[in-house]
């Protein structure tokens, strides 16, 4: 079986934090912190998803690995200041992070570019140095570009990460309050862009948006009602277009208009942008390609999505994601404007993207399926039964397939291109991104039972024969768990 490859996941996000709190354990990305039967329900999971012992376990070898300086807003509940009860809620009900690292991002002399350097000096420290793990050496590397990914390949001892970026207020030399306030601060972004283009390893793409407002994008809804909801700050910022300076840093990042031949170029993930801020870069992208070859394309990335179930972006927004009745009301599918239209399925894929497919309960459910996964016994999820394993392939089994319709049943597609759909989708777990996972597949490891649960699945789905053409099961899950990603990676990270 071919190893497994995931778009877009956080594996330094805990062991940095641990180390930054100058903690002696779970201070590095070798720490082995598996789930206990007991946390298998946890909404913002303590125990590590992407460790390298999980990802040796998963047979998890090709890595797109986030880099995220944390916002400062998690860990700023509203009304609650930064004081002891914020921390507690900050440690216990969103981050489950270390307090000692919660009171340095909180702190005012935080800066967002500084530490995504200090993370990306994490990542990279241990990087092809071998390291024991049951009986054989492993090591991991941080790719330079494709040809380091294509070189390690057939190595089955070695794991390749691939740096991105989540978040452009990574780039800013400043912290929350400076973002929004503080237009010097902005002006140092443009040379910090160019900074991280000489990295040794530089990321192949940033999410240009993410949680909370960036001084530069508009942010999707992405925190649901509850406590979460009630005490944090996603408001300010939502549902904004592209400012000028936003569309500065794109043309800065993807290196076309005043920025041509800046160096290497870093793609636009459009995962958390506003509806308004994806329609305007969608037509930008368009506009570009368009007398462009195939190679000369700027793809765009998804990558870590669900199902929206809307036919177009406009009509995601029609119900606004504030209003609780639209996620009340959905079944199926979460139909929050953060999760993909039929009509934005076909612009990624004209442009030669890929999609990845997140594990985030919520991303990948409407309320029906939220609501019916209640009743499983507390017994039933700790011990991971067939029951449950059924019920969470068969869900992201119908984001998949519901993304390949959208493809299918597109008029303005040629029938001869449709088949290629399988080509661009992937998986984009999310894991260690303080996500609540479905409670079948809640780490790397358990990623070869989610191959194998859709193998038993997807023959008796109508609707699979119907799309798969002439491809066997087998041969679409490796495009999907592996192939896609690397294909896409050696095609583009240059």
């Amino acid at each position: 079986m071919k190893p497994i490859a995931d778009l877009h996941c956080h594996p330094t996000m805990h062991p940095f934090a641990y180390k930054e709190a100058n903690k002696k354990r779970k201070n590095n990305m070798w720490w082995d912190n598996p789930p206990k039967k007991c946390q298998r329900k946890s909404g913002f999971p303590e125990y590590f998803q992407t460790s390298i012992p999980a990802l040796i376990r998963g047979n998890v070898r090709l890595v797109l690995a986030s880099l995220y300086p944390l916002e400062q807003a998690w860990l700023n509940p509203k009304f609650l200041g930064t004081g002891v009860v914020s921390d507690i809620i900050a440690k216990q009900v969103v981050s489950h992070l270390p307090v000692r690292y919660i009171n340095k991002v909180q702190s005012s002399t935080f800066n967002y570019f500084e530490y995504l350097n200090k993370e990306y000096q994490f990542l990279t420290e241990g990087s092809n140095k071998p390291h024991p793990y049951k009986g054989d050496k492993w090591k991991y590397i941080v790719a330079t570009d494709a040809s380091d990914v294509e070189e390690a390949k057939d190595d089955e001892h070695t794991i390749v990460y691939v740096p991105t970026i989540e978040g452009s207020h990574a780039l800013v030399s400043g912290n929350a309050k400076q973002l929004i306030d503080d237009p010097v601060v902005h002006q140092s972004t443009l040379n910090n862009i160019a900074e991280v283009k000489k990295w040794a390893h530089p990321p192949m793409y940033i999410t240009l948006a993410h949680h909370f407002y960036n001084g530069m994008v508009g942010q999707a809804r992405s925190i649901p009602d509850g406590v979460a909801s009630t005490v944090l700050h996603q408001q300010v910022g939502l549902n904004l277009p592209v400012n000028e300076r936003g569309e500065k840093v794109i043309d800065c990042l993807l290196g076309i208009n005043e920025f041509e031949g800046n160096g290497r170029r870093i793609l636009i993930d459009t995962k958390h942008m506003s509806i308004s801020a994806r329609i305007w870069y969608y037509q930008k992208i368009s506009e570009y390609n368009n007398e462009k070859s195939d190679a000369d394309k700027i793809p765009i990335i998804a990558s870590h999505m669900g199902y929206g179930n809307h036919k177009s972006m406009l009509d995601s927004i029609e119900i606004p994601d504030e209003d609780k009745n639209k996620y009340e009301k959905s079944k199926e599918f979460n139909p929050w404007s953060i999760n993909l239209s039929d009509e934005e399925i076909k612009m990624i894929f004209k442009s030669g993207g890929i999609i990845g497919v997140n594990l985030d309960q919520r991303i990948l459910s409407g309320d029906d399926v939220i609501d019916e996964s209640k009743d499983f016994k507390r017994s039933d999820i700790r011990n991971n039964r067939a029951n449950v394993v059924k019920f969470w392939t068969e869900q992201f089994a119908k984001n998949v397939l519901a993304i390949v319709q959208a493809v299918h049943s597109n008029e303005d597609i040629e029938e001869a291109e449709k088949a290629s759909v399988w080509d661009c989708i992937s998986l984009g777990t999310d894991f260690d991104g303080m996500i609540n996972p479905v409670d079948a597949f809640i780490v790397s490891d358990e990623l070869p039972k989610l191959r194998e649960a859709l193998a038993d699945y997807l023959p008796t789905v109508d609707l699979f024969n119907q799309l798969r053409g002439s491809l066997g099961v087998e041969e679409i899950l490796d495009k999907l768990m592996y192939d896609n990603v690397y294909d896409f990676v050696i095609k583009h990270y240059h």
